[in-house]
């Protein structure tokens, strides 16, 4: 582990849903999550277009960035360690983190 990954980080780990090496991923928890030192909320990026995904594009990273056009799928969240996690590949801003967060909570009921 490089560290703890904060909201908004695009960051690379274990594949969870398919059967890949890896797969990035964006961390949408803050500090108020339960063992925020040990552990995150995380929303799935796939390569796969889908309707209800949300495009990422340059202008939603304020620094780093995927090799590949990616998307994210907001009702595809996981609870990872940040020890499971390799290393952050860019971080969005914070406009596009909070994008996401909201459509992930929308799943959940929260309007």
């Amino acid at each position: 582990m490089t560290g703890l990954y904060t909201r908004g980080a695009v960051v690379k780990g274990p594949d969870l849903f398919a059967d890949h090496e890896y797969r990035p991923y964006v961390c949408l928890s803050d500090d108020t999550h339960p063992f925020s030192d040990e552990e995150a909320l995380y929303a799935a990026v796939t390569t796969t277009r889908r309707a209800a995904a949300i495009p990422l594009t340059d202008d939603d990273f304020r620094a780093g960035g995927l090799p590949r056009e990616s998307y994210v799928n907001p009702w595809t969240i996981a609870t990872i360690r940040h020890a499971d996690m390799q290393h952050e590949e860019g971080r969005l801003t914070d406009t596009a983190a909070e994008t996401i967060a909201k459509e992930a909570a929308g799943y959940l009921g929260i309007r």
